[in-house]
């Protein structure tokens, strides 16, 4: 069975919704190509031959009109036909064992004896995750900050919030490296909610991480002690004022899928809640920060 490859160029602020839109199309995966400050390039991929060319291309571009961009604004566009046995041979041999950070190592499904089998990982917290059709195998640069913030959170947390957890692999992390929390987690997908499910049962933290579908504004008020939120930055800015409000005094944040040049519009409103930033950590085009609410 072959399977299509489609590949665009579109403005950066719009990767999270040009992404559900490739989901919603029927895509398999998704993955960034190259990405600059103003522009990300994803690649798409749907089995079998993809028939409807023009609707998806129509539909992208109506996505991007949402953002007041137009049609133009959709470079690149263009699809290939690939036999799917090369393609997922090639995608598996790509995705190594990679330790993150001090602490982390994170696992292929299909590579779990190779992990096992090194003694210089034998210490390191494994991530084992299936990554299916959601965001967050581990190896791009905003998920790699987050757990390298992780790592540096002054406090033991008792409540986590994973907001937009995709495949889980934060939630799962915090319900490792902080055995004693609780660990929530939401995504406004179904699809991820699920895959989140299952890689935590893969993992063995199924029994401290609870994962629904939803976001951060359907939680209650001073719940938790940290929210941990890899989003984009207009998602982020958005949401400041509800992580504020779940937040318990002296909690924190660890925000992350900021791309450099947002990085002052974010810390503006992240400032205007009341939130400080004490660390943060760049990876090529991308900034991360972990904030902290006031206490009492």
């Amino acid at each position: 069975m072959s399977f299509s490859l489609v590949q665009a160029t579109i403005p950066s602020d719009t990767v999270d919704a040009i992404g559900e839109t490739f989901w919603q199309a029927g895509a398999r995966g998704l993955e960034t190509l190259a990405e600059t400050p103003m522009t990300t390039t994803l690649r798409a991929t749907f089995p079998g031959v993809l028939h409807n060319v023009s609707d998806l291309r129509a539909a992208l571009v109506q996505t991007l009109a949402a953002f007041d961009y137009p049609p133009e604004a959709l470079h690149d566009f263009s699809t290939e036909q690939q036999p799917e046995e090369d393609w997922l041979a090639k995608w598996k041999a790509d995705w190594q064992v990679q330790p993150v950070g001090q602490h982390w190592l994170i696992v292929p499904p299909w590579r779990r004896a190779e992990a096992r089998a090194q003694t210089d990982w034998a210490k390191r917290i494994h991530l084992e995750i299936e990554p299916g059709m959601a965001f967050g195998t581990g190896t791009h640069e905003t998920t790699r900050a987050c757990l390298t913030l992780m790592e540096e959170l002054p406090t033991l947390p008792a409540a986590i919030l994973d907001v937009g957890t995709g495949t889980g692999i934060l939630a799962i992390a915090a319900a490792k490296r902080f055995p004693q929390a609780r660990c929530d987690a939401c995504d406004t997908d179904p699809a991820a909610v699920a895959i989140a499910t299952e890689n935590a049962r893969r993992n063995g933290t199924h029994d401290r991480t609870s994962f629904r579908v939803g976001s951060v504004t359907d939680y209650p008020q001073d719940t938790f002690d940290l929210v941990l939120a890899n989003l984009t930055a207009e998602t982020i800015t958005a949401l400041a004022p509800h992580f504020v409000r779940v937040l318990r005094p002296g909690g924190h944040l660890i925000l992350a899928g900021v791309l450099r040049d947002r990085q002052t519009a974010v810390l503006t409103a992240l400032s205007m809640v009341g939130l400080r930033l004490v660390a943060d950590h760049t990876e090529g085009e991308w900034w991360a920060g972990l904030a902290q609410t006031p206490s009492l």
